[in-house]
């Protein structure tokens, strides 16, 4: 339980000390309150000075305390909302890194055992040896020098085929043992030996790649670099002598440029950063806000932060990545921080209900699911308060006849209703403001989803088409005849790759005509020497260049047993003539639990880390069919069924809408995959992905809300008070959307239900019993008699009490009008040929000539209200045993 502290004139959680004086919204709401609560204290003062009897003392403490509770949860929902929003974006920021480096660690343990880079090191160590004891201008030294640059011009071709397609990377360097550089992609860096201390570490290491982020040698004058290193060994038995060093310079900055763009990182006033271990900033969104190599104060284990940089305060969060696969890379944290001045700026609501169908907006917004009980019971609280205030002035209205009083006791209520109005009106305006968040963040969830599943396919396109530059597939695809240890080769490398490369279920490698030579996966052993007759592999031996790759439909396939996935496919051509394609490979993506990871990634989570009930994501199609669903009543090929608006954005746009949705309502968002650096932007591939995430917000309720009137402030039947013996006191009410009155001389009063019975028997017009002064009297409700539907009787609504004959009955109202006072010229008696004889109508009251008041109101006599009653239930057939019974004296008021 959190402290309570005082701020200004209210109670507040601890929490909220330093932060309520920068939420706008509550800080108004707080000043209208207050000066609501000084014209309270000069309410209750004449109140006690008129002589009526008011005193409105336990009132204005019941509305002050729930001030107090007002602000207290608007400033707890406020603060809530923000957090949320940036710890997901602090979330998201190293999350999504993480997932890409993890790639990068297969890429290093792989391209290490490329054999034309180990026999690269060889050919340099013998030559390099050999010119040692050269003299350096003699005609052999210039001749092996000659080899020895051939040999480096073909690698770095091949460094340049590998960056093609990964274009993560702008560097690769390959050492010797010693650190001398033996060929590099980028020929402008000026590096010949290393002695950097990840050389030795490579060299040495027990673990599968070596991972630095800092100032390098080997990257002079470029300041903090990614670094993947790892040994380049004889074979790939881990014993085997190390022949040299090889690392990938990864385009870190590139990369996050990318990821803040993606998260917002350039509009608005939040900063995103990733820290390293020590709190120093190693990537901003906004260097000119928070600069490189800025030391932060953080703690990730916090909910949020307020912290000081640079003379300002900042609302700060900061999260540890969850890793991804058990990889945690060097321990980053994503920081996101926010000026404390424009941390809570509220927005959405007018834009929102221009998105969101009124009704369906009021449903969610009264659903249970979305705001704590303590928020929800206030505007109920409020309720009873204006009730209990609005009878008792009502009650006094009754009474009264001075006018002085009778004034004094309507603004008293008037007062009581504009602070009703400002409770509702400020937690309907939370209402909105969340709803508009919860739109924008699962559209924000919905594009992390695509995101993520574009940048891991990017990868799936790199790897098909960089293993078909394998040296030993293309030699042994070149030859004429490809005998049984040749294919046992290829399976073995394939073997090797899958072991480092897990996302595929199997690889396999076929022939120019579609024989299937070699696969990975020992258990599919059986495909060996069938023939491939797919649209896939026949597009797949059509590609003509080494960047060129070709993709399945999202279909069934027996690859895959039978399951829905991706196949990826690329040619593998002559060593000796490249133009000529001698045979293919194909990747078999392991689509069920990589999608179903992606989505489970992108879902919003509560305070525990938990998914909430009910929300789901899932990948789709143009035509709405599932590619992947987290929830199991979708499998891939079903169709999802959703608004065609959603299926119909252009690629790259994103949009949310609230959904009615297999029983409730949805809010969801959607985006169109735009693709990651050069996959599907400008490779030529074309595949339409949704991410789409679902959160439930409430139930469809075929129930009709009841349309229930109250007393409008400072709306009036009169102008002016009026005075003498022509004029008639009405007390006025409200039953439905209907505006009735009764003579003030037949009423006493208006009470709760308390101890109303109900009585078995009964017409459906009566409620039940309760003792009034003494006097058993029944309860009526003339809904039916008004033609307004029946609604479920409310135990909180007022029964007017009015003496019908000489006996008391009650009726039951929604709300209660005014006492005014009517001149006998607006008073129109029911005489008209075309009004009943029996009816109940006493008279109908005229608006003023010129008034802005245009509606009639209906006064109706209660003896006769009640005789109709009877009437009606006799000539229905049926035996009324409610007739109401005069007492041997009526007591008066």
């Amino acid at each position: 339980m959190s402290d309570v502290l005082q701020y200004k004139d209210v109670e507040i959680p601890s929490e909220l000390v330093g932060l309520i004086n920068h939420m706008a919204d509550v800080e108004g709401y707080r000043d209208e309150l207050h000066n609501l609560g000084n014209q309270w204290d000069l309410l209750t003062i004449l109140g006690q000075m008129s002589g009526t009897g008011t005193d409105m003392t336990g009132t204005r403490k019941g509305f002050q305390v729930l001030t107090s509770e007002l602000l207290s949860q608007l400033g707890l929902e406020t603060l809530k909302k923000t957090t949320q929003e940036i710890a997901g974006k602090a979330q998201v920021a190293v999350d999504i890194v993480i997932r890409n480096l993890f790639e990068r660690t297969a890429d290093i343990g792989f391209l290490a055992t490329d054999d034309d880079i180990r026999d690269c090191l060889r050919v340099a160590a013998d030559l390099g040896g050999q010119l040692a004891s050269l003299e350096p201008e003699s005609a052999q030294a210039v001749e092996i020098g000659e080899l020895l640059d051939t040999r480096v011009e073909r690698i770095v071709a091949r460094f340049q085929e590998y960056v093609a397609k990964y274009s993560v990377y702008f560097n690769i360097i390959l050492m010797n043992t010693e650190g001398e550089v033996v060929a590099q992609l980028d020929q402008a860096n000026d590096i010949r030996r290393s002695t950097d201390p990840l050389v030795e570490e490579s060299l040495s290491t027990a673990g599968e790649y070596v991972e630095v982020f800092r100032e390098s040698d080997l990257l002079k004058g470029q300041g903090d670099s990614l670094i993947y290193a790892y040994r380049v060994t004889e074979s790939n038995d881990p014993e085997s002598a190390p022949l040299g060093v090889l690392c990938l310079c990864f385009r870190f900055q590139n990369e996050m440029e990318g990821v803040f763009r993606n998260l917002g990182g350039d509009s608005g006033w939040s900063v995103i950063t990733l820290l390293d271990r020590s709190g120093r900033v190693i990537a901003s969104s906004d260097v000119y806000h928070i600069p490189l190599g800025a030391v932060l104060d953080f703690d990730h284990e916090a909910g949020f932060k307020v912290m000081r940089f640079a003379g300002r305060e900042y609302l700060a969060k900061t999260c540890a990545t969850k890793g991804y696969q058990g990889f945690h890379g060097l321990g980053w944290y994503g920081h996101v921080m926010i000026p404390l001045e424009y941390a809570f700026n509220q927005s959405g609501g007018t834009e929102l209900r221009q998105r969101v169908d009124t009704a369906i907006l009021e449903a969610v917004m009264n659903d249970p699911r979305l705001f704590s009980e303590k928020l929800r019971s206030i505007p109920l609280q409020a309720e009873h308060i204006q009730r209990e205030l609005e009878r008792t002035v009502w009650n006094g209205n009754v009474r009264e006849s001075d006018a002085q009083s009778k004034v004094l006791l309507w603004n008293i209520s008037d007062a009581g209703a504009r602070t009703k109005m400002v409770f509702e009106q400020s937690i309907g305006n939370l209402h909105e403001t969340v709803v508009s968040s919860i739109l924008n963040d699962v559209e924000f969830q919905a594009s992390l989803a695509v995101d993520i599943m574009d940048r891991n396919l990017y990868e799936r396109a790199n790897d098909c088409r960089w293993w078909a530059l394998t040296s030993a597939f293309r030699k042994i695809l070149s030859q004429r005849d490809i005998s049984t240890l040749d294919a046992e080769t290829i399976g073995s490398i394939l073997v090797y790759i899958n072991g480092l490369y897990t996302v595929y279920t199997n690889l396999y490698v076929y022939d120019a005509r579609g024989k299937i030579l070699a696969v990975s996966d020992p258990a599919q052993s059986r495909l060996v020497g069938t023939m491939l007759t797919d649209d896939l592999s026949h597009h797949t031996l059509m590609l003509d260049n080494s960047q060129d790759y070709a993709v399945s439909p999202f279909e069934a396939t027996p690859l895959y047993e039978g399951r829905h996935t991706y196949v990826y496919g690329a040619a593998i051509s002559d060593i000796a003539r490249p133009d000529r394609v001698v045979g293919g490979i194909g990747i078999v993506f392991d689509s069920e639990p990589q999608f179903r990871e992606m989505l489970l990634d992108s879902l919003p989570r509560d305070q525990k880390g938990d998914v909430p009930d009910g929300c789901f994501g899932a990948f789709v199609d143009r035509k709405g069919r599932i590619i992947s669903s987290t929830s199991p009543r979708f499998e891939a090929g079903d169709s999802l069924g959703v608004n065609g608006e959603f299926l119909r954005l252009r690629n790259g746009r994103g949009t949310s809408r609230i959904i009615e949705f297999d029983g409730s309502y949805y809010a969801v968002g959607a985006k169109v995959s735009a693709g990651y650096r050069e996959f599907k932007v400008d490779d030529g591939y074309v595949n339409d992905v949704l991410g789409m995430v679902f959160v439930p917000l409430a139930e469809v309720s075929e129930r009709k809300k009841s349309v229930v009137r109250r007393r409008e402030i400072g709306m009036g039947v009169s102008h002016k008070r009026a005075t003498g013996a022509d004029c008639i006191e009405l007390a006025t009410f409200y039953i439905g959307d209907k505006w009735l009155g009764i003579n003030a001389v037949h009423v006493d009063e208006a009470v709760t239900s308390e101890g109303l019975t109900t009585i078995p028997g009964s017409p459906d017009y009566v409620i039940g019993k309760f003792v009034y002064n003494d006097e058993l009297i029944t309860v009526i409700d003339i809904r039916t008699q008004l033609r307004l539907p029946k609604v479920r009787f409310d135990r909180n609504a007022p029964i007017v009490v009015v003496r019908a004959d000489s006996a008391h009955i009650g009726i039951v109202v929604d709300a209660l009008g005014e006492i005014p006072e009517i001149c006998m010229d607006r008073v129109d008696k029911a005489n008209s040929v075309l009004d009943s004889g029996k009816g109940y109508v006493d008279c109908i009251i005229k608006p003023e000539l010129h008034s802005d008041q245009k509606e009639l109101l209906v006064v109706i006599d209660p003896t006769r209200l009640v005789q109709s009653l009877i009437c009606n239930g006799v000539k229905d057939g049926t035996e009324d045993e409610e007739r109401v019974q005069p007492p041997a004296t009526s007591p008066r008021r």
